[in-house]
């Protein structure tokens, strides 16, 4: 206990008149009870209460204690109180830090849904492909996709995608399609500029391949490489987010349908274990909401 919790203690026996009283209500043994107001008089050099067999009474100095200290103990108690409800009634600002792409094409409508139904927490969304140090920056969590490299953030995916290899039906009139990954070392690539898009492992039983990007053209927009890739400048690499449609609608074809790549996740990154109820509830929503995209795709 600190020197606060003397005061805390002594005003309890101030108010209640009895030792045994103020520990039956803060739940210590009256001999702690006894001590630590000892221990207050020692600190402050001046006697508090007056002791006999019968009734317990305020000093000069005790009551001068009590009668201060009291109200501020009760205003710090509501402020804890008011501190405790914002788990309760989450409200209050959300810093939110997000890659431009992911913010635009994938929780635009996400974050404004969030924002509606709970009008009460005030949303500060910054975008930006820079990687932001978010505990030196002040936000309170940052959504990014790939692996983690940050260890001192707490990681959650909340969505995961997989990568396609697909170009539009007039590339392939042009060049022929490739039947083997290890052919695409004679195609134009469309790609990331990010290593989990220049490297691509593609496996199919006990073969493995590592697809080496030779890029016709790489671009830090999403949308930029799909409209490459519908013009038939290529083949792109893109996640299943940025293609599904395109691939549904006959846009784009996908190529090697029967190997597999490693998936890419969405993580949601925060400093610390013990979430507020507000970043709990966004959370929540968002890898609520993205599940639901992700049975749309294909």
């Amino acid at each position: 206990m600190s020197n606060l919790d003397d005061t805390v203690i002594f005003n309890k026996v101030a108010e209640l008149s009895s030792y045994t009283q103020a520990g039956l209500q803060l739940n210590i043994p009256k001999a702690t009870v006894s001590r630590r107001v000892k221990q207050l008089e020692e600190r402050l050099g001046v006697k508090l209460i007056n002791r006999d067999t019968r009734k317990l009474s305020l000093t000069e100095a005790g009551q001068y204690l009590y009668n201060s200290t009291s109200p501020l103990l009760s205003q710090v108690l509501e402020i804890e109180s008011s501190a405790a409800s914002f788990q309760k009634h989450p409200a209050g600002e959300l810093r939110i830090t997000m890659p431009v792409e992911i913010g635009i094409r994938l929780l635009n409508e996400i974050i404004c849904d969030f924002a509606k139904q709970h009008p009460q927490i005030q949303l500060d969304i910054h975008m930006t492909n820079d990687v932001v140090d978010i505990i030196k920056e002040g936000f309170d969590i940052a959504i990014r996709g790939g692996s983690p490299k940050d260890s001192n953030l707490i990681a959650k995916k909340i969505m995961s995608s997989r990568f396609f290899l697909c170009c539009s039906p007039e590339y392939l009139n042009e060049h022929g399609r490739p039947s083997h990954p290890d052919q695409l070392k004679q195609h134009q690539l469309i790609t990331f500029p990010y290593s989990s898009y220049q490297q691509l492992k593609l496996m199919k039983g006990e073969q493995e391949v590592m697809v080496q990007a030779n890029n016709r053209l790489s671009a830090n927009s999403f949308d930029m490489l799909l409209k490459a890739a519908k013009k038939g400048l290529g083949i792109a690499i893109m996640p299943t987010s940025v293609c599904s449609d395109a691939l549904k609608s006959g846009q784009l074809v996908s190529l090697f349908d029967d190997w597999k790549t490693d998936d890419i996740g969405l993580f949601a990154l925060y400093p610390d274990r013990i979430k507020t109820k507000k970043l709990e509830l966004f959370i929540h929503f968002v890898e609520g909401r993205l599940s639901e995209l992700e049975k749309g795709f294909l």
